[in-house]
């Protein structure tokens, strides 16, 4: 499965098998996440078999998640994008998870902050974590704005259309899909909308949008 088939894969995984990743995958992910770090000048962690990260007290907290002790930090220093770049790539990992027979799952607010689990340098936010591991159960279903709702412009070619379909299929907090791409002059603008995570939700639309549209960062407008 490459990035693309992974885009109509993925869905959100609320429910882990008590299963550990194997070693040559986590090896795999951490080389993932060496490259986000150096590209994007970011912080990612990847925190595995920490059992408190979605319960409190000893019980679920909200989301009705189970077994879900392995997550990604998303964190960097903080800057004007740096929502942007977390979310950006939170997705690169959660679809290359995808390829590898895993299941995520974005988390803003609803788990255990275990500082003791993970570094934050001086400077550095954590913005949200991503959850992993093998998934449970069936899959869920997922509804989506049109194209028309979000796309703009006029003579669009097709790898831009390939990139909005693909950008409709990327995760949004409360599934909200609060952004426009716009087409002009060989360029795509990408804005957000008003909207809790609506910063990070563009980093992940972002991601989807280069890998269906088969385009490099390039392609954006300022």
């Amino acid at each position: 499965m490459n990035l693309k088939e992974a885009i109509d894969s993925r869905h959100s995984i609320r429910k882990y098998l008590n299963v550990a990743i194997e070693q040559e995958k986590v090896d795999k992910l951490n080389e993932i996440i060496d490259e986000l770090n150096k590209t994007l000048d970011l912080h990612i962690q990847l925190v595995l078999n920490d059992v408190d990260v979605s319960t409190k007290n000893g019980k679920p907290k909200y989301g009705a998640f189970e077994n879900a002790y392995n997550y990604f930090v998303l964190a960097g220093k903080r800057c004007k994008n740096l929502n942007e770049k977390l979310g950006y790539a939170g997705e690169c990992l959660a679809l290359n998870c995808v390829t590898m027979g895993l299941g995520t799952c974005f988390v803003g607010m609803s788990y255990t902050n275990n500082k003791d689990k993970y570094v934050l340098n001086k400077g550095e936010s954590l913005d949200l974590v991503l959850y992993v591991g093998y998934p449970n159960g069936t899959r869920g279903t997922r509804k989506s704005k049109t194209y028309d709702d979000v796309a703009k412009g006029e003579n669009v070619p097709n790898w831009f259309k390939d990139g909005v379909n693909a950008a409709l299929k990327a995760p949004t907090a409360l599934n909200q899909q609060k952004f426009t791409l716009e087409y002009k002059n060989g360029k795509v603008k990408a804005r957000y909308g008003l909207g809790v995570y609506t910063k990070t939700d563009l980093g992940i639309v972002k991601y989807n949008f280069e890998i269906g549209a088969g385009v490099d960062s390039s392609i954006w407008a300022d």
